[in-house]
């Protein structure tokens, strides 16, 4: 009962459009390599994935540049907030380890519609 009424909160919060996030977490979606010592995607690959795989394959919108503060574990879950620009105007976008598979991590993103 409880995770029904919690999913209807979060349902309630996301049609009332207090929260507008754009997420592109598909199978289709980037998939990097970790390496060195501590099995990271170096943030420079984090990057240049967040470019060029996230409009992929839902509108073809991609960002013109994203900057991330680290580079991402090979763990599920790990995530790192960076700043893209789209057309101009600054918006958050989290990259988040989907997946991983020995030294292949599969990547998903989220972009918030409102601007920062």
């Amino acid at each position: 009962m409880k995770r029904i009424v919690i999913a209807l909160a979060v349902a309630a919060v996301v049609a009332a459009g207090a929260v507008s996030v754009w997420w592109n977490m598909t199978g289709d979606g980037a998939v990097a390599t970790a390496s060195g010592a501590g099995h990271v995607v170096p943030r420079d690959k984090v990057e240049e994935h967040a470019e060029d795989d996230f409009g992929r394959p839902l509108s073809g919108d991609a960002p013109d540049s994203v900057s991330c503060p680290r580079g991402l574990h090979a763990e599920m879950g790990d995530s790192v907030r960076c700043t893209a620009v789209f057309d101009g105007v600054r918006k958050s976008m989290t990259v988040e380890v989907s997946g991983v598979d020995g030294d292949e991590v599969n990547l998903g993103f989220a972009v918030q519609r409102k601007s920062e």
